[in-house]
């Protein structure tokens, strides 16, 4: 506080805590309804909203390729145990394709199985005191549509979202059934059906509904003995499978972990959120062994071809060698030297062996050079042990990765142009690879064949026929091989189709996690109260910012440091006007006896409180004049000359050497400046503040102005305001 021409001036503030409190103080009513409503509507939040469960399971991820390797797995746990993810931008949880199988897990064609599986595009609500609870296995009703027309509701999903909403309310009379169809926003109430007992069916342009009756056990049945109102929704599978992986979670339960990963799934009903994630693993290993099947099938397919075209050649081979018997009339050839034949014998050997791995190279290289297989599975057992099975190997891992993403995402996705490509840059790689393992393989056979040829010429006296028998001998053994080899290779592959290994298993309980219910009724209950509390409080707070008017005592006498008489109230004011004259004649000096009355607007009630004062000064004796200087308001000339004329000066000093007291009604300060004139006959002021209507900004303007003594006056007060 600073003091300037003898007037106390109060320091602005932003506002007032005292008088703040007693803003709240004076409207706790309304912060305890507040506090009311908030927590009625938190109430019926808590009702209405279900209760929703944190079911969770966790799953080991099998990959055989990757057992025995177990320098690799500690070497990926310490990868993944590194900070900052920096494990896995350098091979870690990542490059063992734990987020190919998440994404694997999550994606929606794989939930959508699962909804098929269990039904769950069918829902079924007991309707009861407006809470619609989610009833799974107990329902007492099964609503089933057929088959073909659930399978159409998927189908026309892109543009059309069919729905089928029924309403069965169960009373003495039977079952009363209101069917609803929803396309898209378009409603259609089908008309009203009563069925006295079940199995019925309703018929509908989007298929057939059938209503039986399910048999629960006595302690799930009791609660259907009497009337119940049943909610059943039917909506397309995959759009069920859409909401259900908005609520799933799939990831490791931590970063040193690599093959297992934690799966929860948020749901209302405990036993619907475990047969959902026990499906959804179910569902993970069959699509697994499908993946796996296939390439055994690609083999079966490719041996199949292989093993009919090398049937028709062995019968070729054994028909031309039973004609040349024939024509040469032998039954077997004689060997004119032991040593050539012998060397000869194992020359034919090699070159059969020769000729078996090059008939097996060109069926490979046929099948590698169709451009229909770039992005099959190539059969990896035809490689045998030459140099370019690790590039097949490598080929399948990447056509392994791509048929797999495939399933759930389209063929634009960075993830499948990527393995496209690398698909595509390994293909000539693989055939230049072929091309020169063949060049190989003709040069050995051609060497082979020198030596043969050599052998063979020495043996001057065998017949023609000899050597027509061996070289039939020899391609027919070259066939025969081969027909052993494939048939050995589609026996492998049909036992790897039999084998249904389970690529992930659940190695823990699916159950409830620990302090996982929402909504949470604590939190919400405390959330109301707060929220009850803070907006009345608010709402006060923010009216006081922006108020600019005075209302009360307290924010009168908070605005300035002036004198403060009293408050006049709107009725029963006799006994203020008794307490301002005492007020007033303690705050008057000797000699002091003219008091101006001003305020900055009109009607704030100057001239009745001047009146009301002079009457109550003339009641104690006190000889008082009231003197009405608000010209204005009698139209007589130009006030302000008459103010400042000589003659108004005398009859002022006249009337103050003859009373007691002068009492003088002024025009408003805010639009005249007689007021001011009037101040310079005055000894006091009295400035007159009205309820409602006086700003704070012209209460604290009167510490700057050229008011002699001013003092304050509250008038039209009201306990209300």
């Amino acid at each position: 506080m600073e003091e300037k021409n003898g007037i106390i001036k109060k320091e602005d503030l932003f506002f007032d805590f005292k008088q703040l409190w007693q803003l709240f103080k004076k409207n706790w009513k309304w912060i305890s309804f507040s506090v009311f409503v908030c927590l009625l509507i938190a109430g019926l939040y808590i009702w209405f909203t279900p209760t929703t469960l944190k079911v969770a399971g966790k799953m080991e991820i099998i990959d055989k390729s990757k057992k025995g390797s177990s320098s690799m797995s500690s070497n990926m746990a310490l990868l993944n145990s590194l900070p900052l993810n920096i494990g896995s931008s350098l091979g870690g949880v990542a490059s063992l394709g734990i987020d190919d199988e998440k994404e694997v897990l999550m994606s929606t064609m794989l939930v959508r199985n699962v909804v098929k599986d269990l039904g769950l595009y069918t829902e079924y609500r007991l309707s009861k005191w407006g809470r619609k609870t989610l009833l799974y296995q107990n329902n007492p009703i099964t609503v089933s549509l057929d088959s073909a027309h659930v399978q159409w509701f998927d189908t026309e999903l892109p543009l059309v979202n069919h729905q089928i909403l029924l309403t069965v309310t169960k009373s003495s009379n039977g079952y009363r059934v209101k069917t609803r169809l929803v396309e898209n926003k378009e409603k259609t109430d089908l008309p009203t059906q009563t069925f006295a007992t079940l199995p019925a069916t309703i018929e509908t342009e989007v298929g057939t509904l059938t209503i039986t009756e399910n048999i629960l056990p006595p302690k799930q049945a009791k609660q259907f003995n009497g009337d119940y109102t049943l909610k059943v929704s039917i909506i397309p599978p995959t759009k069920r499978a859409q909401e259900f992986v908005k609520r799933l979670w799939a990831d490791p339960p931590s970063k040193k972990v690599m093959n297992i990963l934690s799966i929860s799934v948020r749901e209302e009903n405990l036993m619907r959120g475990i047969d959902f994630i026990t499906g959804l693993v179910e569902a993970y290993n069959q699509r697994a062994n499908e993946d796996k099947n296939e390439e055994a099938r690609k083999t079966d397919e490719f041996v199949s071809v292989r093993l009919a075209k090398i049937d028709v050649e062995l019968g070729s081979s054994d028909d031309a060698w039973e004609n040349s018997k024939k024509n040469f009339q032998i039954t077997s050839p004689e060997i004119d030297a032991e040593e050539t034949i012998n060397k000869k014998s194992y020359y034919e050997t090699q070159l059969v062996d020769i000729g078996t791995q090059l008939q097996l190279h060109d069926y490979l290289d046929e099948y590698i050079n169709n451009p229909a297989n770039l992005y099959e599975i190539i059969p990896l057992w035809l490689g045998g042990n030459r140099s370019y099975p690790s590039l097949i190997s490598q080929h399948n891992t990447l056509v392994g990765q791509r048929n797999d993403l495939l399933k759930s995402v389209s063929e634009k996705s960075p993830q499948i142009q990527r393995l496209t490509q690398s698909i595509q840059e390994l293909h000539p790689t693989l055939q230049l690879a072929m091309k020169r393992d063949r060049e190989q393989l003709v040069m050995q056979k051609n060497t082979l064949e020198r030596e043969y040829a050599k052998y063979t010429g020495r043996v001057g006296t065998t017949p023609k026929m000899e050597r027509v028998l061996t070289e039939i001998g020899r391609e027919r053994e070259i066939k025969q091989a081969v027909y052993l080899v494939l048939l050995q290779k589609r026996e492998e592959a049909a036992m790897e189709l039999a084998n249904t290994t389970d690529k992930g298993r659940l190695i823990d309980d699916v159950n409830v996690v620990d302090s996982s219910t929402k909504p949470i009724k604590k939190m919400v209950l405390l959330v109301a109260i707060f929220l009850g509390a803070l907006i009345p409080m608010g709402v006060i707070f923010i009216l006081y910012i922006l108020k600019t008017k005075i209302d009360n005592r307290e924010e009168l006498v908070s605005q300035t440091a002036l004198p403060f008489l009293t408050e006049i109230p709107a009725t029963d004011n006799d006994e203020a006007f008794r307490n301002l004259r005492t007020l007033l004649l303690l705050h008057l000096k000797p000699g002091q006896k003219t008091l101006l009355i001003a305020s900055q607007n009109d009607e704030d009630g100057k001239t009745f409180i001047a009146h009301h004062l002079v009457d109550s000064l003339n009641t104690i004796g006190k000889k008082t004049v009231y003197v009405n200087g608000d010209l204005r308001k009698l139209e007589k000339g130009y006030p302000a000359d008459i103010l400042a004329s000589e003659d108004f000066a005398k009859q002022m000093a006249q009337s103050k050497a003859a009373n007691d007291y002068l009492i003088i009604d002024s025009p408003a300060l805010g639009q005249y400046t007689d007021a001011l004139q009037l101040a310079q006959f005055a000894d006091a002021t009295l400035y007159v503040v009205k309820a409602g209507r006086t700003m704070n900004s012209e209460v604290v303007s009167l510490n700057e102005s050229r008011l002699p003594q001013p003092m304050l006056v509250f008038n039209n007060y009201t306990i209300k305001k």
